[in-house]
């Protein structure tokens, strides 16, 4: 099997301050070290960060195409216009489930920053939502930063970033 690349990013489209990517969710940011699951906590699929949701709605973090939406709502995969793929999952509770949800968008839809991509009635839950964006083939690209310690969707920058040189 090859290794992953990302040569077919247009780095001629990035900035060469690196890479902001835009909150898709509101709440209080934590290292993915702090993530309850394994899988995610090791970085198994990529460098990311992770958001105790204090908002029901997830929006498009970029502008790009949604490749998929999957597990009722709690999976998206989505490309960048310039290529860079990310996963945003939302981990509920194991006895829990969102019971009233909706997905705004079907796979392969063109989207824009800022639109709605999901919804959901957090009322019912009793523990705080955890929702994370994995960044899937950025892994080559360099370091990751984030500065907030709390994000709003849509309008702050939840993770930069920088471009090896």
């Amino acid at each position: 099997m090859k290794p992953q690349t990302v040569d077919y990013l247009p780095l001629n489209h990035i900035p060469s301050q690196g890479i902001k990517i835009t909150s898709p969710f509101s709440g209080k940011v934590l290292p993915l070290a702090q993530h309850p699951e394994a899988f995610f906590r090791f970085a198994t699929l990529g460098p990311g960060i992770m958001v105790q949701l204090s908002s029901h709605k997830i929006v498009a973090p970029f502008s790009g195409t949604l490749l998929q939406a999957k597990n009722a709502g709690t999976e998206f995969i989505l490309q960048a216009n310039n290529g860079l793929k990310v996963l945003i999952n939302l981990t509920l509770p194991a006895t829990q489930a969102i019971t009233r949800s909706h997905i705004a968008q079907l796979n392969g839809s063109k989207i824009v920053k800022g639109q709605r991509l999901a919804y959901f009635d957090m009322r019912e839950l009793e523990q705080p939502l955890l929702a994370s964006l994995i960044l899937l083939n950025g892994h080559h690209l360099g370091a990751l930063h984030f500065s907030h310690s709390q994000v709003n969707a849509g309008v702050d920058t939840l993770l930069t970033l920088i471009i090896k040189k």
